[in-house]
Order: structure tokens, then sequence, then C-alpha cells
């Protein structure tokens, strides 16, 4: 009933530094009819060979994305259908290209307590301040932002792909120039991977939700429904 939009990727990959397969730049593209939320069925997860996550810009369509390289070593490209990147690490956006505004890097990465929380809880610190450099309307801009991390307890969560053990993560943070305020969620499975997260990634503006659906290199044969494939 669905078709979906998978992503040729040869000409945003050129200066990359882990170059993604000839498998990924020859899958065959679908479209979606009209603006319908991407959803890929059981069977489909099943056979994807890639990494994949669902990405929805509060009051947009839900799209897939899907991993094209890793570099540095942490940081996760993922690539929209529209050739957009999203540079993720530990689960949190720090670079964006090919959006209308963009995220041209974050500081004291380091830092940030998504890293250590789950799995080092006694010696990670629950305050974190960075800058982000953004290009918002053609300007170039640099802003300061300050956070706080609460964790809550464990308990399941329901994925695309299953039901999963996940401790939720709450960050409220503040840009210290305009007095601005957000509050950011990562869900995180005990060995910290993030599985999905609510985050605000420009000022003022709409909240992204990423949520994962495919993931290579991790075994959720356990968390698996059955479900008919559409």
């Amino acid at each position: 009933m669905y078709r979906y939009w998978f992503i040729a990727f040869a000409a945003l990959l050129l200066t990359a530094c882990t170059a993604v397969t000839d498998e990924v730049r020859a899958t065959v593209e679908y479209a979606f009819k009209d603006a319908e939320d991407a959803e890929m069925s059981p069977q489909k997860m099943k056979e994807f060979p890639y990494t994949s996550l669902y990405a929805q810009w509060q009051g947009d369509a839900r799209a897939l994305i899907v991993l094209g390289f890793v570099n540095k070593p942490n940081d996760w490209h993922f690539i929209t259908s529209e050739k957009e990147t999203l540079v993720l690490q530990n689960g949190r956006v720090v670079r964006t290209q090919g959006l209308k505004d963009n995220l041209l890097g974050t500081s004291n990465l380091e830092n940030d307590p998504l890293k250590c929380l789950i799995t080092q809880p006694a010696d990670c610190k629950t305050q974190w301040q960075r800058n982000y450099d953004y290009k918002i309307k053609g300007k170039t801009i640099s802003r300061s932002v300050r956070s706080e991390f609460t964790v809550h307890s464990q308990s399941p969560i329901e994925m695309p792909f299953g039901q999963v053990s996940a401790t939720l993560v709450e960050e409220s943070g503040t840009f210290l120039l305009t007095g601005e305020t957000f509050i950011n969620k990562f869900w995180l499975e005990d060995d910290g991977h993030v599985v999905k997260s609510e985050q605000h990634v420009f000022p003022d503006s709409p909240q992204l939700t990423l949520t994962q659906v495919t993931w290579i290199g991790r075994d959720y044969t356990d968390a698996t429904t059955e479900q008919t494939p559409e």
C-alpha cells in the first residue's frame, strides 16, 4: 500500500570520510502518496540492511532517514530524502547541513552528560554549558546554553520494532542571552544507547522527534512484536 523513501547518496557523500556502500547508492527510491507519515512494516524492518530513524519536526510529516556514514568516530551522519544531513553524537543533533537554517557546530561535547549519566552516574555531572553556532536567515549567530539533567526511572517504551526498556533523561535548558527555555527528552538503554529523543535544535523552533527504526549491530529479536506487514 505504501511506498518508502530510500535514499540515493552518491552526490552528497563525495567528501565523506567513509564512503557509503554501492548497495545503498543502488537502493530503489520510492515515493509516499501525498504527505502521509513514513511507516516501515515489521517485515521491511527485518529486511532493511541499514541503520535508520524516523525524523519528525513538530507539525510536519514523519520521514525515514538513513545513516550515511560515521566519522571522528562519534559523528553519525543521517541523510534525509531531500539530501539534508543531521549529525548526531550520543543521540543529540550537534550539526546540520542543507536545512533552511543550520546548526554549524556545538562546543564542549566531551562533557555532554548524555555520555555518562546512565553508564557512570557517580562520576557524571548533571549540568552542562556549551555554545552553539547557527546560520539563521542568512546570518551567523552564536548562543550559549546552560542545561540541567534529571534521570527518571526505567520503564518500557514502545518502539517501531517492539517494546524495549529505557531510562528517560530530561534536559532543562536555557539560552543565556535571551532567557528562552526548553525541555529535551532522551530515552536511553542500559548501555547508554539513545533509542528515542525529543529535542530543540534551534532557538524558538519546533521540536524534533527522532525514533530508532533499525540499528545494524544491535539485536532486538526479543523486542520484535508479531504484526501483519502492510
